[in-house]
């Protein structure tokens, strides 16, 4: 086809839909001036861009001031940049590694909830692939079907979910879609943004309450977590679930269904970030137009923030996806019709949803630490006559979030006297001058000072001293003795 009659063809189309004014070629485009029905405005360009698309254009509804100032309103029609074929392949190939890297994490999960020592067994394979892979990429897949499956209902092409493998806990980034030309309007934008994290929600809540109801039944160990777990912290709607499940207190061990559960939660609250492409920014797009762009440079910032001072480096990863992705969302192809109420109230949802599902830190590691407290039980005086033993008794409190190992040596002991340590639950068999406890996380340790006093001790008051290390504490004690 020459280029005249392209363009006649061009604007035969666009006037089967709106009444056409005037014709200019620019250097990329056809522009259609146009003369619409404000009323059908949305129904007409929506009808004319479907019918453009099946013969291989994209028309672009624009709305600028005129000679007069007066509003001129005109289509831009360019050709659709060819697409190549879809690789399914590498889909499957992706859902394939991700489901081996979801089971991988489940596994690890439920040996770390059943207290296993050996990770690779029957029954971990199989409870972790049913409590955490199997919902969670349930969770997944759905809040991508419903991306898709609205693209489609806007005749838009989008890809089939690509999704991300992953190293536990977590197992996955989450998943994709790949839509492959532009969005049509404002309402398109906030539908297919919300059908994501609206499916997956929906299916994490059900998810959620079971997966309480398993935690508030699973083992109570400890009131605090020992160094080195992973705390889990709790969006403000997961702590509504869990107000209605009630959970007992002291509870460790995170059953990998609530963590499945927990992870839908997390996975909507970052893709309903109003920022970039992500699916907050679709609907910031719809919502605030070109404005959009500053709240992306705004939610970058909240992130980075997080990530220095929170100590939560993922959102500082989550910052750099975005920047590298693009903070400036497209417009649409029809930027111009206004949005209705329902869309408006459907975006306002969107941020009731991201503020009840985001946690500043969502996860935590619990620092190791080596730290005790020491106390008497009852006086650190006593009054004895020569040749006669005095004992005292001091408790050692494991404050740490580890088990550790305590030293306690006696220093200066005053001439004329012996002063050994050894267990309380032991005997003065054993017992020297520098004596390692072993004390068990959340646990604490007796230990006993005998002082031996001589027959040719003369009278006096005489102080002993008693100072005790681990690898982050230090702290002494002073005994004082009378001989009469």
């Amino acid at each position: 086809m020459d280029q005249a009659a392209e363009i006649e063809l061009v604007r035969s189309i666009v006037a089967k839909h709106f009444a056409v004014s005037d014709v200019k070629i620019s250097q990329d485009a056809v522009q259609v001036f146009i003369t619409p029905d404000l009323s059908r405005l949305d129904a007409e360009f929506e009808s004319l861009r479907k019918e453009m698309s099946a013969k291989g254009y994209i028309p672009i509804l624009e709305r600028k001031k005129g000679q007069y100032n007066e509003w001129e309103f005109l289509v831009a029609v360019i050709r659709k940049p060819a697409l190549g074929p879809g690789r399914n392949w590498i889909n499957i190939t992706l859902l394939i590694l991700t489901l081996a890297t979801t089971i991988f994490a489940g596994a690890v999960l439920w040996a770390s909830y059943e207290n296993s020592a050996t990770l690779f067994t029957v029954d971990n394979l199989v409870f972790g692939t049913l409590f955490f892979a199997v919902p969670l990429m349930t969770i997944l897949g759905v809040h991508e079907l419903a991306h898709y499956l609205t693209s489609k209902r806007y005749g838009i092409d989008a890809s089939l979910p690509y999704f991300i493998p992953s190293i536990p806990p977590l197992g996955t980034f989450g998943a994709f879609i790949s839509i492959r030309e532009p969005m049509p309007n404002k309402k398109a934008l906030i539908d297919i943004g919300m059908a994501g994290p609206l499916a997956g929600i929906l299916v994490s809540i059900p998810i959620a309450i079971l997966g309480l109801i398993l935690n508030a039944q699973g083992p109570v160990n400890i009131n605090a977590p020992t160094g080195g777990s992973v705390l889990v912290n709790f969006p403000f709607f997961y702590d509504l679930l869990a107000y209605l499940v009630p959970q007992p207190a002291g509870l460790v061990a995170f059953h990998p269904l609530a963590f499945a559960a927990w992870v839908g939660f997390f996975v909507t609250a970052i893709n309903l970030l109003p920022a970039g492409q992500l699916d907050g920014g679709h609907v910031a797009r719809g919502l605030l137009g070109d404005g959009a762009k500053y709240l992306s440079l705004v939610v970058v910032a909240i992130l980075i923030f997080l990530g220095v001072f929170y100590g939560y480096i993922g959102w500082l990863f989550f910052a750099f996806l975005i920047i590298f992705i693009g903070m400036r969302h497209p417009a649409p192809l029809n930027d111009v019709t206004r949005l209705d109420r329902r869309r408006i109230a459907v975006g306002v949802l969107g941020l009731v949803l991201l503020v009840g599902t985001f946690v500043p830190v969502p996860l935590e590691q619990v620092p190791v630490t080596y730290t005790f407290q020491t106390s008497l039980e009852g006086s650190n005086q006593t009054v004895v006559a020569a040749g006669v033993q005095a004992y005292f008794n001091m408790t050692i409190n494991n404050t740490g979030t580890v088990g550790n190992q305590v030293r306690t040596n006696v220093v200066n002991t005053p001439a004329g006297m012996n002063a050994l340590l050894y267990p309380s639950n032991g005997t003065s068999a054993n017992a020297t001058n520098t004596l390692m406890v072993n004390v068990p996380y959340d646990r604490s340790a007796r230990i006993t000072l005998l002082v031996v006093v001589s027959n040719l001790t003369a009278p006096g008051v005489k102080v002993f001293q008693l100072e005790s290390h681990s690898n982050d504490t230090s702290a002494s004690r002073q005994f004082t003795v009378t001989i009469t």
